[in-house]
């Protein structure tokens, strides 16, 4: 499942469980002390959500979840049942790419978290644990990248992939050997070859995946 697959599952799984804490007794107040905790206890993954897709403050969803969060008391289900709301117009909005720029800085971000752990492993020698991670995020990006830049990928080997992006000239064709060169390291490392590529081609791999980011994602 793609990063911001899993986002949007996540969204689902929220609005699904916010529908059924919306209901409250028939002034709209929590059924019980049991109730108010539970949809207290769904306010902060939601919030968290929203702050993921929307990382600017000023954004009009953060904004309204801001009011939403400040308020307290029993009328918390109706509360939850406004913050439903908001996920699912956030969805119609993720759904027609209106959020697609802030989806790929939230997809770098997390890139960026994996490649620290990489380069952590690098510098503590560490070359097979450093190569498994470097190797997954490079696939990953270029992933990313042929979906932003509308190339199948789904199905499709990585080396088609590189050869796809270089034809689109998304890449150049000194790049594509930079890229060849990382799927080398992402194959052998998965395989568990560790003798097939060596420490300073895994610090390459982490390089070259930022300066892809940097260029295609972080934007």
């Amino acid at each position: 499942m793609l990063i911001d697959d899993k986002i949007i599952f996540r969204i689902h799984e929220l609005i699904e469980s916010g529908n059924s804490l919306r209901r409250g007794n028939e002034i709209g107040q929590q059924l019980s002390n049991k109730h108010g905790e539970l949809c207290n206890a769904w306010m902060a993954p939601a919030e968290n959500i929203v702050q993921m897709v929307c990382p600017n403050p000023d954004n009009a969803y953060r904004k309204r979840v801001n009011e939403i969060t400040r308020s307290s008391g029993l009328m918390i289900p109706s509360r939850v049942g406004v913050f439903t709301d908001l996920l699912s117009n956030l969805l119609i909005d993720i759904d027609q790419g209106l959020l697609r720029s802030v989806i790929d800085r939230v997809r770098a971000e997390v890139f960026d978290d994996f490649l620290d752990h990489a380069e952590f492993y690098y510098k503590d020698g560490r070359k097979n644990e450093a190569g498994v991670i470097a190797g997954v995020v490079f696939e990953d990006t270029i992933r990313k990248i042929c979906d932003k830049k509308t190339i199948a990928q789904k199905g499709v080997k990585l080396d088609e992939l590189i050869s796809g992006l270089a034809k689109a000239e998304v890449i150049s064709q000194t790049k594509a050997k930079r890229a060849r060169a990382s799927a080398h390291v992402r194959t052998k490392a998965t395989h568990a070859q560790w003798d097939e590529f060596a420490l300073e081609d895994v610090k390459a791999t982490i390089d070259f995946t930022r300066e892809l980011i940097s260029n295609n994602l972080d934007s």
